[in-house]
């Protein structure tokens, strides 16, 4: 069984596990880190989870690469191979991963990344005929 925890600054974790409750129902199978919304100290949290994992696999995201709370996730899953961590997170990536039913390798975490990357999306000039329907195919 994976493990998840979505580490950001801000509310951006607990807002993408408001938002994967809403879509799937899954929201109670992800531990959230708000970091820097009090004075609270989240490395212990960051601990804790990768002890419960009991050497099971363990999924953490994290919101910028480089940033404070990556660096802290990054310290500490130093000698856990079973910790795999995601940065530059999106809802997208999040929902992906945690419906994966098979096994995540590095290769299936590099397909699911890349099929959930950031994209422009134009909207059609004025001129062109296009139904509502035309989203949908």
């Amino acid at each position: 069984m994976k493990k998840y925890l979505i580490a950001s600054h801000g509310h951006l974790a607990s807002g993408l596990q408001s938002s994967l409750e809403i879509l799937t129902g899954m929201g109670d199978k992800v531990s959230v880190i708000d970091a820097y919304v009090d004075d609270h100290d989240y490395v212990p949290d960051i601990k804790k989870f990768i002890e419960q994992l009991n050497g099971e696999v363990g999924v953490i995201f994290t919101d910028l690469v480089g940033g404070s709370v990556n660096q802290k996730v990054m310290l500490e899953v130093v000698g856990h191979e079973n910790v795999l961590v995601i940065s530059g997170t999106n809802l997208s990536i999040v929902l992906s991963v945690i419906l994966e039913a098979d096994e995540l390798t590095k290769e299936k975490l590099n397909g699911l990344i890349s099929q959930s990357q950031v994209q422009l999306v134009e909207a059609p000039n004025e001129n062109s005929e296009m139904s509502d329907d035309s989203f949908l195919e």
